[in-house]
């Protein structure tokens, strides 16, 4: 009953792998070009790839013994034994490639060695190969892949339209050329040229080109080393966040692939400065040994996998961290409400950043309790503990000096209104301050939050009632493990029965969030995950319990709780933006008061 299947069938399962859509077939054919050493690489295409993808390179080219091998399943130059799969240094290795592309297409491959007198060819057309012959052509190698999927009419009815695969195939180019700033690029669509990217330009030049909008002063080029790894590339400043993550790009060794950790990691490092649903734009080279990457764990080579994942992870949040901290300020210095080209702007909240803001997880000295609580809000706020000196290397990787904006609340006169339930109309020094009574009682929470997770003094508030959440079996086995780490953290809980678990207590400053929440925002379905790693997860927390737990839109305060909250605001080192990135205070200057009255001209 078992048979083993022809080669015909088991390159057309594999090409279902790899072969998904024709920028599937570009990828691989780069690739190979790249592998071959190309110092130019054409690509042109037709009807979006479907009627032709043509890529043409001046590289090495192939043996005209080797040619009847470019067609064969799992053939390839890049590997030999099991133990060079540990030191994988080129794009490509499986020779599944070629073998899938011929299976689904009529291929044809024209290739001349660098100083040969004449070139040679094969042809293989639906997986039918026909034998090499001489052709003429020039040095390098030319492969054109014609009706790509013309033998599995299922696949090709589910292509998007020839404009839509088009411009995904530009995009892969545009993508693969920041590994290679060596390398000159052209894409041809339909007898048009639509990208040319000439070599010898810097990363930051090849970037603009590639994906031209609002970038020309907005990237912070960064370069770190550390022991192992070597980081280097542009990161894009919070204000070129988008709404989608096609612009996070990170290239392991050359190879453009995802690594959750490390994708990770850069999003916490920006995740002080944007609001929810914005991603950053970036693009990092990752350059470590190849025995501590591997690289064989996706069909198509798009995901990594890193022997020391969570030191490479630390490494990725120190490099954007303090890229981003260096700055001296982000995004437009005159950002805010304008009336009009003539009329003067009130200042935002978004200061030149200082070069310890919000810290880092690290433990920290005890923190000074701070002069004011908000009733009932999460009481007894505290201040940031205070922290070390950067690093030499730290330092290093700064731009310039940072300068810190003075806090606003700490020269208010007392003098308040709440508007629509939601902000807070304050007399200043210098004149207006409109404040969003959320945005700053997030601040005041979270870092109330931190400054006790550093000083591991977190207060606990017990509840008259147990709360009673119903866990999973691999749940309920990690809350064992980590029962007392949660109780260092302020959760106290105990097992309720089966298959749930109560909670008797939490951190004060989380008193009006759901306990059900807060556990279930948490929990980690892993039983390997110990003492250490929880208290990094907790702190990736922080946000979201700052925000759920922060006082609402509608929520009336009293005259004392708004006194608390103006109070524990001035002791904050940055109280100007709350944790998504969102101002806290406006600032309307007297000069600017009197301007919009007409007093002044």
């Amino acid at each position: 009953m078992i048979q083993k299947l022809p080669p015909d069938v088991v390159n057309q399962i594999a090409a279902g792998e790899v072969v998904e859509r024709p920028s599937s077939v570009v990828k691989e054919l780069l690739e190979n070009s790249l592998d071959a050493g190309a110092q130019r690489i054409r690509i042109e295409v037709r009807a979006g790839g479907a009627e032709a993808i043509i890529v043409g390179d001046d590289g090495d080219g192939f043996l005209p013994e080797d040619l009847p091998l470019a067609f064969a399943s799992h053939a390839t130059s890049k590997l030999a034994t099991v133990r060079d799969l540990d030191h994988i240094a080129s794009l490509g290795f499986r020779g599944e490639a070629l073998a899938s592309i011929g299976a689904v297409s009529r291929a044809r491959i024209q290739s001349r060695r660098h100083g040969a007198r004449e070139g040679w060819q094969v042809v293989c057309d639906g997986g039918a190969e026909q034998p090499p012959q001489p052709c003429g052509c020039p040095e390098g190698t030319r492969i054109e892949v014609r009706d790509l999927f013309f033998n599995v009419p299922a696949r090709r009815r589910f292509l998007k339209s020839a404009s839509a695969e088009r411009a995904r195939i530009q995009e892969l180019v545009a993508e693969l050329s920041l590994a290679r700033l060596d390398v000159d690029f052209t894409l041809v669509a339909d007898d048009r040229e639509v990208l040319r990217l000439p070599r010898g330009e810097t990363l930051a030049q090849r970037f603009r080109r590639c994906f031209p909008g609002d970038l020309e002063q907005n990237l912070i080029p960064v370069s770190r080393t550390f022991p192992g790894l070597q980081v280097e590339g542009v990161l894009g400043e919070p204000d070129l966040a988008r709404r989608d993550s096609k612009l996070e790009l990170m290239f392991v060794n050359g190879r453009l692939a995802r690594e959750s950790s490390a994708f990770h990691a850069v999003r916490q490092a920006y995740r002080e400065y944007l609001m929810g649903g914005r991603f950053p734009i970036y693009v990092l080279h990752l350059s470590l040994p190849p025995d501590q990457v591997d690289v064989n764990v996706h069909p198509r080579k798009a995901e990594v996998r890193f022997v020391e994942s969570r030191r490479i992870a630390g490494c990725m949040y120190e490099t954007a961290r303090a890229a981003l901290q260096g700055r001296l300020g982000l995004g437009s210095t005159a950002a805010g409400v304008v009336v009009g080209e003539d009329m003067p702007r009130a200042r935002s909240g978004f200061p030149t950043l200082p070069s310890t803001l919000f810290g880092e997880f690290q433990v920290a000295g005890p923190a000074t309790p701070a002069p004011a609580s908000v009733t009932p809000l999460p009481t007894n706020p505290t201040p940031p503990a205070p922290e070390s000196a950067p690093t030499p290397a730290l330092a290093r990787d700064r731009a310039a000096p940072s300068v810190q904006r003075p806090n606003p609340f700490t020269k208010v006169s007392g003098r308040y209104l709440q508007v629509m339930d939601l902000y807070l109309l304050l007399e200043g020094p210098d004149g207006l301050l409109v404040v969003d009574q959320h945005a700053l009682h997030e601040r005041v929470v979270y870092e109330a939050l931190r400054a006790q997770h550093r000083a591991r003094a977190v207060q606990v508030q017990r509840l008259l009632v147990p709360a009673v959440v119903e866990v999973s079996p691999s749940e309920m086995a990690w809350f064992q493990s980590v029962r007392e780490a949660l109780a260092e953290e302020g959760l106290l809980v105990d097992v309720f029965g089966p298959t749930s678990i109560a909670v008797h207590g939490m951190p004060t400053v989380l008193a009006r969030l759901d306990p059900k929440r807060l556990v279930r925002s948490l929990v980690v379905d892993d039983d390997s995950v110990g003492a250490a790693p929880l208290r990094e997860h907790i702190a990736d927390r922080f946000h979201s319990m700052a925000c759920r737990s922060a006082v609402m839109s509608g929520d009336r305060l009293s005259d004392a709780e708004i006194q608390a909250l103006l109070a524990a605001a001035a002791t904050l080192e940055h109280p100007h933006n709350c944790p998504h990135g969102r101002p806290t205070v406006l600032t309307f200057t007297t000069p600017e008061l009197e301007r919009y009255f007409r007093r002044r001209c």
